[in-house]
């Protein structure tokens, strides 16, 4: 049979900002085989009456095949047009050559995937930005066959098809991005009369790079000309304490307004942090007048290894002096090294609220730790071992909940606690190798272990302290993870929960890869209380979701001094503004404003609730019929409605038929009772 091309033209309707374009990807060499540095870039056509842009792209596919696409939002300046099957052997163009071939012009990987962080071909791929990709679980189709010379496929709706609608934001592919974050009243103007002023602020990325428009010849050391400003790299703007702004946005002219208790970020992704910096530009806002230009603020290149810094820096004036000073938060985001990420599937955006067996809208019930906390009160099975998440799936779990940190090795933990109680003193689990930690075992019946390097009489299931790779392998991968990921906060009094030695960048990067190697096809949500390792998490992977952890403002717990984890109508906030799946809440606060329920529900959240109420098959009722997804408890053998029954039964329905005369009559039961025959000593 002969194995004839078919010009295939694909299209789609979608909105774009200046600098952007969109380009389709898909399961053939030709649309770069999921690869983002290798999609087939489509062209704009000016549709009018206007309607959203119409982009279309025209090329050439082999005969008797089915191929799967999704279309992708990116950035311009970054993308080439790709090349049909004819001419990708043959490219003329090096950039074009690595942009279809992968790097040095060698043939893509089965998958047609790209390492993140790659040296050996990050450097050589032009830098990709991803704005917003389609993410429904199954991608677009269609099939080729004899009758077939050519193919043009309907206008497609951007994110749209099979009666679904499924958008999500981009991830890291070969570039860092760097947040901006002015929160807490960060402007201190020197004079009085301006402290009472209003306002705004415009951030723009600046190139300190030498490959930077060069300086004119003329100018000396004492000029007052800074490097130039970078137009390329977009930096958008959000202010987490104004719903309609939470999400982020292009600036306009004079950035955003900052407000007493306003937490405004600005955000870009670069190539090389190492050599751009920003330059942030007041504004003063007055009534029925025009934004007025008072001063500049500039934050160089970020060249610590610290993932997360303080910054204060001067505002310096029209007349070249300081007139306040500023203080800013700097977080940066950074691919996993060698970790492959392609756009063929995603589960970011896709939750089933339904129960496809019984065809109804059902909880989750997620076994809090596998059968739950064991240190601090009675448990059949230890907390967090292998036993306890086996025990939890056969007794009805569909996910357990655990939480997962780093040891000295940097080893991926499963325990719930930042230090473990040896005798009499507190010992971070990052202070601990892996050897140790496995050398320890409970004491009994209190909350803390002691060195037992022969472990007598202990099975490998029951061990605390098991690794993330020997959870995920040995635990029957029918039950879902939601796993936790630790990393300490600063609390409200200024204290911290632990003193970290791990990056943030790198605490992720050790559990992302044990998580991608050996989750298989096991349903996996991510979690953490901390507000930039979410943030991360979406950043570094684009497989699973990601959910805020969120306690509230509790007299339980101390609270945390981020403004993003302090209530939870921040949480909502902060979650919309990084499209995370939802949140996770603390049952004892939500249930004193189930208000807030319904506000996650109205902007498609998920929801899961935790906390000791939970642990009263009563609440989990309540939260059941309140329509929440998920539902985080103790003893799922004990406190899961279902397995709420009688305590005991009679030998018959005659004997319990007789017994209930009994109770219903005269008042003799206990009388009956009494004259009970008694067993047998």
């Amino acid at each position: 049979m002969e194995n004839t091309s078919v010009d295939v033209t694909f299209s789609v309707m979608v909105s774009t900002e200046p600098n952007q374009c969109v380009c389709v990807t898909g399961s053939d060499e030709v649309l770069g085989a999921w690869d983002p540095t290798r999609m087939l870039r489509m062209t704009r056509e000016f549709t009018g009456n206007g309607s959203r842009p119409r982009w279309t792209a025209t090329t050439k596919l082999p005969n008797h095949r089915t191929y799967q696409y999704r279309f992708v939002v990116c950035k311009e300046s970054h993308m080439r047009p790709a090349k049909s099957r004819s001419s990708v052997s043959s490219s003329m163009d090096t950039e074009d050559q690595h942009l279809h071939n992968g790097s040095n012009g060698s043939s893509a990987s089965t998958n047609g995937s790209h390492k993140n962080g790659d040296s050996s071909s990050s450097k050589a791929l032009p830098p990709v930005t991803i704005y917003k990709w389609e993410t429904n679980v199954k991608p677009r189709a269609f099939t080729l066959d004899d009758s077939t010379t050519s193919l043009i496929l309907p206008d497609a709706t951007f994110g749209t098809y099979d009666g679904m609608t499924n958008i999500n934001k981009g991830y890291l592919i070969n570039q860092c991005e760097i947040q901006v974050r002015l929160h807490s009243n960060p402007i201190y103007m020197l004079k009085e009369k301006h402290r009472n002023q209003t306002y705004s602020i415009k951030c723009t990325a600046v190139d300190y790079s030498e490959e930077g428009e060069p300086l004119p010849v003329e100018d000396d050391d004492d000029s007052r000309d800074g490097p130039p400003l970078c137009q390329l790299n977009d930096v958008y703007a959000c202010n987490l304490n104004d719903h309609e702004l939470s999400v982020p946005q292009p600036q306009g002219p004079a950035g955003l307004i900052y407000n007493s208790g306003d937490y405004i970020v600005f955000r870009s992704q670069m190539p090389d942090p190492d050599t751009m910096g920003f330059q942030l530009d007041f504004y003063v806002c007055e009534k029925n007048r025009a934004p007025r230009f008072v001063g500049s603020s500039h934050i160089l290149p970020h060249k610590q290894k610290e993932s997360q810094v303080k910054r204060k820096m001067p505002i310096i004036g029209c007349k070249y002096r300081p007139i306040g000073e500023l203080t800013v938060e700097c977080l940066i985001a950074r691919p996993v090294e060698g970790l492959t990420l392609t756009l063929e599937s995603s589960f970011q955006t896709h939750w089933k609220k339904k129960d496809l067996e019984k065809g109804l809208e059902r909880s989750l019930d997620i076994g809090h730790r596998g059968m739950g906390a064991s240190y601090s009160r009675v448990s059949t099975l230890k907390e967090n071992t292998v036993a306890s998440f086996a025990a939890a799936a056969t007794h009805g779990a569909d996910f357990v909940e655990f939480d997962v940190l780093l040891s000295k090795d940097r080893t991926p933990v499963v325990y719930h606690d930042f230090a473990v109680k040896v005798l009499y003193s507190n010992i971070p689990v990052q202070s601990l190798t892996l050897a140790q930690l496995q050398s320890m075992r409970l004491f009994s019946g209190e909350h803390g272990v002691e060195i037992n390097q022969e472990q007598e009489g202990m099975c490998v299931r029951h061990d605390p302290f098991p690794t993330l790779r020997e959870v995920l392998t040995e635990v029957n991968d029918s039950l879902g993870f939601n796993i936790e990921i630790k990393y300490p906060q600063q609390l409200i009094d200024n204290t911290w929960e632990v003193e970290s030695t791990v990056d943030v960048n790198e605490n992720l990067d050790h559990i992302l890869r044990a998580v991608y190697a050996h989750a298989g096809p096991r349903k996996i949500v991510f979690s953490s209380f901390d507000p930039d390792t979410c943030l991360l998490l979406k950043l570094k992977q684009n497989k699973y979701p990601v959910m805020f952890l969120h306690q509230g403002q509790t007299a339980i717990y101390t609270q945390y001094k981020d403004p993003r984890a302090s209530t939870f109508g921040w949480g909502i906030n902060f979650a919309l503004s990084e499209h995370l799946l939802g949140l996770a809440l603390h049952t004892e606060v939500l249930l004193r404003d189930l208000s807030l329920l319904e506000r996650c529900f109205s902007h498609k959240m998920v929801v899961f609730v935790w906390g000791d109420d939970n642990n009263d098959p009563n609440i989990i009722l309540k939260m059941r019929n309140l329509k929440v997804d998920g539902v985080i408890y103790d003893r799922i053998d004990c406190h899961k409605p279902e397995h709420q029954g009688p305590e005991f039964q009679l030998s018959s329905a005659k004997a319990a038929a007789s017994f209930m005369q009994v109770v219903q009559g005269d008042g003799m039961a206990s009388h009956h009772i009494i004259d009970a025959p008694q067993p047998v000593a």
